[in-house]
């Protein structure tokens, strides 16, 4: 009997069922594919949202809390979430610092270093898990930002002509209302001492009845002509100063009436022979300036000084409150030996050295002004102390010409060479010039070697304006940092 063929099983049916099997597999791992992309595809907007909230409101905390919070929010409402712009309600933020060995993020009323987005979406819909009972999600990003930490240098003009402002030679530039004004403040400021029958206003005393010359000190910057007037002992006797002694180590009255008999300044502000608190005042500053001469000059309001000294104070306490991280030292230039001295190293305590700068005064030292020293100690500084990955900085001001050492044109070439030795050292040096007498040309160009930035006050303004001015520099000086996105 032949073989037959045995008969082949219909897998036709067995296929169909299977086809739809895996349809419908196919169809739910597209599903869930499709909603997995759409809560990755949020939470990327959500982490958008909150690395450029974090980062603009770390840049804004210059201005406090309110305004970075306010910079932030108004980052976040330039992203969208779903379609639909974010709002403030879907944000948190927290100020604090951030360590960053443990890379932990702690809230902190007084270190205010860091600030902390949280940006939420929540019950938003999945596109095809609602039909596994998931029918809504939330998602949330976190970022936190904060700025490097930096070491600041300040390098600080202390020479004599730091109390130009406040003096009668000034009265052409400020007017004679404005300087005379300084100097009662200055007096007031000195504690408003009373020596023989003086006043503050000048009075004359005709020296005409003078008889005889008498050799006085060697004249000291400031002065004018000194002509050699006639003997002291008249004025002496009028002011009832014949029995009173000179209060400070240096100078004399004999020498203060010289001044106000002979020195030019006077004369053009119509002070000549005339003897009061004003002149007297005037001659302290102009003569007696250094701490070795009157050792309470630092306790007034001398001008330009004083107004940076009220700067470093407001840099010292904006640092103390947003930026405990960063440190500061001051550099002061010219020093006795003609030089400059590091009068702090770079500390966290930055009221401290607020506190050196406020008890110095013009020509503290020194009446010259060697900037090349100045830098030069600074970066000294730097290269001993600077911290790794600390972002270092140069804050350098001056009211005049540099003329140490050696000559102007020396001096000149020495302050630009060591801008580029602070270039090659990563040193961007921030210079201020204030005042008519200020080298411009050279604070320009050593801004522009290290890659700084220079500012200019320039000269003819009211103190009030260069206090401004320098408190508005010093806040940006403050808010030169570097930010970064750490988490």
């Amino acid at each position: 009997m032949p073989n037959r063929p045995l008969a082949q099983p219909d897998r036709r049916a067995a296929i169909l069922v299977m086809s739809a099997l895996m349809m419908v597999i196919l169809v739910g791992m597209v599903a869930f594919a499709v909603d997995i992309g759409y809560v990755v595809l949020m939470r990327t907007q959500l982490q958008v949202a909150a690395d450029s909230a974090a980062l603009a409101g770390a840049g804004a905390a210059i201005d406090g809390t309110d305004a970075a919070e306010a910079e932030a929010l108004k980052y976040v409402a330039l992203h969208k979430s779903a379609g639909e712009n974010l709002s403030a309600d879907q944000v948190d933020i927290e100020f604090g610092s951030w360590d960053s060995d443990s890379r932990q993020f702690t809230p902190s009323e007084s270190d205010r270093s860091a600030i902390e987005v949280v940006v939420r979406s929540d019950r938003q819909p999945f596109f095809f898990g609602r039909v596994f009972s998931e029918g809504t999600f939330g998602a949330e990003a976190r970022a936190v930002a904060t700025f490097a930490p930096r070491d600041i240098m300040l390098v600080l003009d202390y020479s004599g002509s730091m109390c130009f402002d406040s003096q009668l030679r000034s009265i052409n530039s400020l007017g004679q209302t404005q300087v005379e004004a300084s100097l009662l403040e200055i007096y007031q400021d000195l504690g408003s001492p009373t020596y023989g029958d003086m006043q503050f206003e000048p009075v004359y005393i005709d020296p005409s009845s003078s008889s005889g010359g008498r050799g006085g000190r060697g004249g000291r910057g400031g002065r004018g002509g000194r002509g050699g007037g006639g003997s002291s002992e008249t004025v002496l006797e009028q002011l009832g100063l014949d029995a009173v002694p000179y209060p400070y180590p240096g100078g004399s009255w004999d020498d203060y009436i010289e001044y106000v008999q002979t020195d030019s300044y006077v004369a053009a502000a119509g002070y000549k022979d005339k003897y009061g608190y004003l002149t007297w005042v005037n001659y302290l500053q102009a003569c007696e300036y250094e701490y070795s001469d009157t050792p309470d000059l630092w306790k007034t309001r001398e001008q330009p000084l004083s107004a940076v000294k009220d700067a470093v104070d407001l840099l010292a306490a904006y640092l103390e409150e947003n930026c405990p991280d960063d440190r500061m030292g001051l550099s002061l230039y010219t020093y006795s030996n003609n030089q400059a001295i590091l009068e702090s190293s770079m500390v966290h305590e930055f009221a401290e050295v607020a506190d050196i700068a406020r008890h110095r005064q013009a020509g503290h030292y020194d009446a010259y002004t060697n900037i090349y020293a100045g830098m030069k100690t600074a970066r000294q500084e730097f290269k001993r102390n600077a911290r790794a990955g600390a972002r270092k900085l140069m804050v350098l001001m001056t009211d005049g010409q540099a003329n140490l050492p050696g000559n102007t044109w020396n001096a000149r070439r020495k302050a630009l060479q060591e801008a580029e030795e602070a270039a090659d050292a990563g040193i961007p040096i921030i210079t201020i010039s204030l005042g008519a007498g200020a080298d411009t040309d050279l604070m320009r160009q050593i801004a522009e070697i290290t890659k700084g930035a220079y500012f200019e006050i320039p000269g003819g303004q009211t103190v009030a304006q260069y206090e401004e001015d320098l408190k508005e520099i010093f806040r940006q000086v403050a808010a030169n940092r570097a930010l970064m996105l750490v988490q």
